[in-house]
């Protein structure tokens, strides 16, 4: 009877198998693969020259690489965060009943539904480089210029006096404009999962605290914290992976699909990108594929062992 159900299982999980097979463990291997070869534009050639870790020195080596790699990790640290922050707070001021609580939520849930490459469109249209309406919005009608220059906040302007707008997506801090659009297309997903995990704490536990006189931060640090420790860890994760594989919203920020940012704005995966398409570096940029999935996959069996210590 055991052997029976056994092959039942393993015949319903053997399509899941398959495609598994064919779009995660083939694409891996092959990737590693071509990681191990000099593979340029001419087909004829390609595995014909073995370099063994050579493209994995060379990649490192890269110009550019450094800067990709400290963008990325800024963007996903800033992303996470506010993600964060914002939908924790915002679960929390959802998580009583009140008329239209229903609508607000649906409201907010619709920026999560928009696909990426339509937030980096338009958001690339609110900060683009010549009359954007961030400019328009900042300058033209609230004169910031003028206001911030009372606390000693100076702009940059020509010989004739005239104001030189800012161009936000060709500065240093350029990293931190693309991910005003990410923590604005992610954050109402983490408040529904915060206010999932609100929703199994009992107000008798509440209550009872407020009894022993408990503060509102006391009643967050040592009850709702604690609760909400799984879904903390499951939203950091979650929001590591995506924006450090984020390409739709910095791409399309940038000339809608140009795969050329800034230096302030260059990441990892468009880097990736245009060493493996552009350039036609192909084992380059697997090698780079490479160590970046080898860089999640230990954070992610990192996050999986602590789940399971506890």
């Amino acid at each position: 009877m055991k052997q029976q159900s056994n092959r039942i299982a393993l015949f319903f999980a053997l399509p899941t198998s398959i495609l598994l097979l064919f779009f995660l463990v083939l694409p891996v291997f092959f990737n590693v693969l071509i990681s191990a070869f000099d593979i340029g534009n001419n087909p004829e050639q390609w595995f014909s020259l073995y370099v063994a870790f050579d493209n994995y020195a060379a990649a490192v080596m890269q110009d550019g690489f450094i800067n990709a790699v400290r963008n990325s990790i800024i963007y996903t640290l800033a992303t996470t965060i506010f993600v964060t922050a914002i939908g924790l707070g915002a679960a929390i001021c959802l998580r009583e009943p009140f008329k239209g609580r229903g609508v607000v939520i649906t409201l907010i849930m619709l920026a999560w539904s928009i696909p990426s490459y339509v937030v980096g469109m338009f958001f690339g249209y609110l900060f683009q480089q010549d009359n954007s309406v961030v400019n328009f919005l900042l300058f033209d009608l609230l004169n910031v210029d003028y206001y911030s220059a009372l606390f000693g906040l100076q702009w940059n302007y020509n010989e004739v006096g005239q104001l030189i707008l800012p161009r936000w997506l060709d500065s240093q801090y350029s990293v931190f404009i693309i991910a005003i659009p990410a923590v604005w297309h992610y954050w109402p997903f983490a408040m529904l999962l915060f206010l999932a995990g609100l929703h199994s704490i009992q107000d008798d536990v509440y209550q009872a605290a407020v009894m022993d006189g408990a503060k509102k931060v006391n009643k967050f640090l040592y009850i709702t914290f604690p609760i909400l420790k799984p879904v903390f860890l499951a939203i950091i994760v979650q929001n590591f992976i995506i924006n450090i594989y984020n390409f739709n919203i910095v791409v399309m920020m940038f000339g809608n699909g140009t795969m050329i940012p800034s230096k302030g704005a260059d990441m990892i995966i468009p880097y990736i990108f245009r060493t493996s398409f552009q350039y036609w570096n192909l084992g380059i940029g697997a090698s780079l594929s490479t160590m970046l999935m080898l860089l999640v996959g230990i954070f992610v069996l990192y996050y999986y062992k602590k789940q399971r210590m506890n």
